[in-house]
């Protein structure tokens, strides 16, 4: 599955988690990111100015514009360099006159930036592309002019080669104006008859996504391209859902659908859930070690729970752990279920065996991780902490993300409980890690309950996370996710463990991800410590 988002997405969700928010409320994944990466953007710290200027120009965010252009002025050149790549991305024509300054810019790579940007956005290559040249085009050139001189050269394009078509395609797709629209309409009959490639065909999408309202919905529904389907998303309506829902399921499509506030994915659930991943699966790794879920993980939770099934999904998933608890927790008749889910929780119970059962072909206990996303009710705690317990370590892993998504500080105790009985092997054999799959044999999983500490933060849970960290006598999982628990704890207090760990732990992931930690931290404080002088400020 492809999209144009990047992988660093935002974990705002987990604070709609704790507090319970209706599924009729919960924000798209889509409009999350763009409200974090908007915090980034006005951030008093550069790095994390860089953040924001990338999530924001890779979701093709338009709107963004021109705050990035306001940032070609920052006195940070990270920041400056980044701004101008992003307007390679997003630019439009009210970026051409500050890119045309940025043609004297000191830096050479500014310059080069600069001039691309340029390219992309007007569709001229001039002879010399030195600033005077840029400025004398400017000046003789009027926008409403240009864009028909581009729709009429599209219009007439039939003994055009590709390569000139998608030129003038990709300059109109960043010079068009809503008012265009109609004559943008009116000018792809005509260019259908050049039998347009399929990136000409992708940058009728980007150009309607931009620019298109409601008219445009014909066209994007018979396009069926990744840019149409982020079109859609933006327009809205039954209409653009109903297109939505009727083209295959990939990422972006669900990503838009999730934008629409669809509640029309019941009959998908089993789907959605099948494409959450797991920890233990290959083919499908969920990746437990990262800041933020998968797209797929946060916009499947979404739509199934906006579908009204998320709670009733729920009570299958934690009665099927209940029943298979040595002794069972819960008997008798069971939830109704529809055949697929039913289905679903018959698979599962196959990887509900005790120990660690890894079936990297058909892995099938992907319930489990759709449990740690949909239960988002603080009074499923009680049921949860016994299943901490439960014969199949890959149940105790997800029970334990579930509690720390839910920031359940009740179960910190529990949790360390796990944590410090051990294994049943030294660690100096050549044993699993539990970080990489594909550097092991057998499969370590304490590891994961620290990062289930870490995210339930607390003092409790902070001061047992630092201990492991630095105990070189622990096991080696267990200290790799403590560090990656005190990253996700962000406390300046953590600082000194994280620094004795990056110093001298004898794994070097264990160093690496440390001193990953520790910078994460800094670069924390210093955002705070600046924005409170800022505030500070007469």
């Amino acid at each position: 599955m492809t999209s144009k988002v990047p992988m660093r997405w935002v974990a705002g969700w987990l604070l709609c988690a704790a507090a319970n928010v209706p599924a009729s409320e919960i924000m798209s994944a889509y409009a999350e990111d763009v409200e974090r990466f908007t915090r980034l953007l006005n951030s008093p710290v550069p790095e994390r100015q860089v953040e924001g200027i990338q999530g924001l120009s890779f979701l093709k965010h338009w709107p963004a514009e021109t705050q990035i252009v306001a940032l070609l002025t920052n006195a940070a050149p990270a920041v400056r360099r980044e701004a101008l790549a992003a307007l390679a991305r997003i630019g439009t024509g009210r970026s051409v006159p500050v890119l045309i300054q940025m043609l004297s810019a000191p830096e050479w790579e500014a310059r080069q930036t600069a001039a691309d940007s340029l390219r992309r956005i007007t569709g001229q290559t001039l002879p010399t592309e030195s600033p005077e040249a840029w400025e004398a085009w400017w000046k003789t050139t009027a926008l409403p002019r240009e864009r028909r001189w581009l729709l009429a050269q599209l219009s007439t394009a039939t003994n055009a080669s590709p390569g000139q078509r998608g030129q003038w395609l990709a300059a109109l797709s960043r010079l068009a104006e809503p008012e265009d629209e109609e004559a943008c309409l009116q000018m792809l009959p005509r260019l259908s008859q050049a039998h347009p490639d399929p990136a000409e065909i992708r940058l009728v999408g980007e150009l309607l996504e931009r620019i298109g309202t409601a008219r445009s919905l014909p066209v994007l529904t018979a396009l069926r391209t990744e840019e149409a389907a982020w079109a859609l998303g933006r327009i809205g309506g039954a209409e653009a859902e109903r297109a939505l829902l009727g083209w295959p399921r990939n990422l972006t499509v669900l990503i838009n659908l999730d934008r629409l506030h669809s509640t029309n994915t019941g009959p998908w659930a089993a789907w959605l859930i099948r494409q959450m991943g797991l920890v233990t699966y290959r083919g499908q790794p969920d990746d437990l070690f990262h800041d933020e879920p998968q797209p797929i993980q946060r916009v499947a939770a979404n739509l199934i729970l906006r579908s009204g099934q998320g709670p009733a999904l729920v009570e299958v998933i934690l009665r099927e752990l209940e029943e298979t608890m040595e002794p069972p927790l819960a008997r008798g008749p069971r939830p109704a279920m529809t055949p697929d889910i039913a289905q679903l929780m018959a698979e599962m119970r196959e990887e509900l065996k005790p120990g660690f059962v890894r079936n990297d072909g058909v892995t099938t206990a992907q319930p489990l991780t759709a449990l740690s996303f949909m239960a988002r009710d603080r009074a499923l705690i009680p049921r949860l902490l016994p299943l901490l317990r439960h014969p199949a370590f890959v149940a105790r892993i997800y029970v334990a993300m579930t509690l720390g998504r839910l920031r359940a500080h009740e179960a910190t105790p529990a949790l360390l409980a796990v944590i410090r009985e051990g294994y049943n092997f030294a660690d100096a054999t050549a044993l699993a890690s539990g970080k990489h799959f594909d550097q092991s044999q057998t499969v370590r999983w304490r590891g994961f309950l620290c990062l289930a500490l870490g995210r339930i933060g607390g003092e409790e849970a902070r001061t047992a996370l630092e201990q492991i960290a630095t105990d070189p006598n622990a096991y080696r999982d267990l200290r790799y996710g403590a560090v990656i628990g005190l990253r996700f704890t962000a406390s300046p207090q953590s600082l000194p463990a994280l620094r004795h760990a990056a110093s001298h732990d004898i794994i070097w992931m264990v160093r690496d991800a440390a001193r990953e930690a520790a910078l994460h931290i800094e670069t924390l404080a210093r955002e705070g410590e600046a924005a409170r002088q800022a505030t500070a400020k007469p």
